[in-house]
Formats: C-alpha cells, structure tokens, sequence
C-alpha cells in the first residue's frame, strides 16, 4: 500500500524550490549562465533534500513502522515517563542527507501530546504523541530537535486519527525520533539498522492470550 501517492517533493520544500527556481532566471536573464549556475547547483541540492520518496506501507496490521528515515542508534529497555510503564525505547537519528518526511509508526487515535521547548532536557525541543489503536495497544513517538534544529512539523493533533504509515509531518534539518513501545513488543531491529520511513519495521506488538 503506497503511503503518499506518487509525490515525490515534499510539499513543504515547494516556495523554497519555485524562489530558487525563480532566482536562477532572473540571475539568467541578467548576468548570464555563468552567474546563474550557483543557483542553479542549490536548487539541486534542494531538490534532493526535499525528496519525499513513494512509501509501500507493508501490510502487517501488528506492526510498528519506523517514522523516519534513519539510522538506529540504540535498541534499550527504559522507563516510559509519558505512559509511567517499563517501555523498549528505539532511538532513530535523522540526517541532513536522510529523506525527513515523517510518517505515523501505526493505526490508531492521537490520545494525547506532550511539548516543551525550553532547552533544559535533552534536547532544544520536543514533541510526544501517544497513540492508541483500537485493541488498545499503544505507543510514545517522540519528536526530538537538537540545538539549532528546531524546525519541523507535524500535522497530527490530539483526538485526531492517523493511519499506519500514513504521513504526518516533515523534520525540516535533523533530529530524533524516539519510539517507546510496551516492553512485551517484539523487536525486529537493531543498533546501526538504516531505515526508510513508513517502509521498514521496527518490531510488532504482542497480543496477551485471552484467560
């Protein structure tokens, strides 16, 4: 199942690629190939780090999905401070040469998010979703940004639904994204696993027999 289509720029790098496209003309029109080449090489560059690549959502309805493309930095058994429960948290680093687009790791409702941007914690901002599925299984996504990343966006909300792999948002530079999953899920990657967003598999829940 395709997971955005057949778009293959994300829509939030458009006004950023049509003013260089826009630049590189006028410099044309004015100064000559020559002087028009510079922009010309950055609205390449643009173009590459504004992909958003076709995303085939496999089809495993207990899956976890990674959120991002990237690399995974560690696999560890922690405590999960949002839900208050022993939680197996994947860390996922985010590139600037990575596709960041960001895509939700399952089907459910957004129960409720978490914000803080004071630069204290670990990171200059971050955002927490909880997500919840029908059969109540759930998750923490966390949306980190590093000093001097703090631009991204995502478009899902609290109360709103989102779909397993469906895309939700766009880190603009780099960051990391963390994701919590009861400490019973199945895990199916590990540290130094490179991952594409909405593709990949990061693990499965497991569903408790029923007594």
């Amino acid at each position: 199942m395709s997971g955005n289509g057949r778009r293959l720029i994300a829509r939030e790098g458009l006004p950023v690629l049509l003013v260089l496209l826009i630049l590189t003309i006028i410099t044309y029109i004015f100064l000559g190939i020559f002087s028009s080449l510079s922009i010309l090489i950055l609205f390449f560059i643009a173009v590459f780090l504004f992909r958003d690549p076709v995303c085939e959502v496999p089809a495993a309805p207990l899956a976890i999905l990674s959120p991002a493309s990237g690399q995974v930095l560690s696999v560890m058994p922690i405590e999960d401070e949002w839900l208050s429960r022993s939680a197996i948290r994947i860390r996922i680093k985010i590139s600037v040469w990575d596709a960041h687009s960001l895509r939700s790791p399952i089907e459910g409702k957004v129960m409720n998010l978490w914000s803080a941007c004071d630069g204290t914690g670990e990171f200059s901002r971050q955002v927490a979703y909880w997500i919840k599925t029908d059969e109540d299984d759930d998750l923490v996504m966390l949306v980190g940004m590093e000093s001097g990343a703090r631009f991204t966006r995502v478009n899902i909300q609290s109360g709103e639904r989102t779909g397993q792999g469906q895309r939700c948002g766009f880190l603009y530079i780099s960051g990391i994204i963390d994701i919590y999953m009861p400490e019973n899920a199945r895990v199916s990657v590990s540290e130094g696993d490179q991952l594409n967003s909405g593709a990949d598999i990061l693990g499965e829940f497991v569903r408790l027999p029923v007594s």
